[in-house]
């Protein structure tokens, strides 16, 4: 009697933690416990813009100094199956339309374990509004 209840006590702990676990870690676009490809967006401006159809400008690079901007959010993007970071630029580039944003800077793209594989391409970025799009002639990057 007293065994089955501690291997029934042991059981609700272990089950507790997987529950646990699976509600702080699965929601994250970087995640390896995702089972779709996410794209989450932590959005930080008070200023909700209207979402357009233009073409997105993506860069490694952080905005010069002398930039006027408004970061608006942080893109987070996950996959769940092996491919290129296109796809990520891709995801990362619609949900910035979805924002109102003109560009994402500081782009991010790595592989990681995730859903179905081991190496499902990942990617972040900080969405912005930019005040002056001339800016942008002076950095690398690419319009998607």
């Amino acid at each position: 009697m007293k065994r089955s209840i501690k291997i029934v006590n042991v059981v609700k702990r272990v089950s507790i933690v997987f529950i646990l676990s699976s509600v702080l870690f699965g929601c994250s676009a970087h995640s390896p416990m995702i089972i779709q490809d996410t794209t989450d967006a932590h959005i930080i401006s008070e200023i909700k813009y209207p979402s357009h159809q233009n073409k997105v400008f993506l860069t490694e690079q952080a905005l010069p100094a002398n930039a006027e901007f408004e970061v608006i959010a942080d893109i987070q993007v996950g996959k769940i199956w092996y491919g290129s970071s296109d796809s990520v630029y891709e995801s990362i580039a619609t949900k910035a339309r979805e924002l109102g944003a003109d560009a994402v800077v500081e782009v991010r793209t790595w592989t990681q374990p995730s859903g179905f594989s081991w190496a499902a391409p990942h990617g972040s970025g900080k969405a912005v509004k930019l005040k002056d799009q001339n800016i942008i002639a002076q950095m690398d990057g690419e319009m998607k």
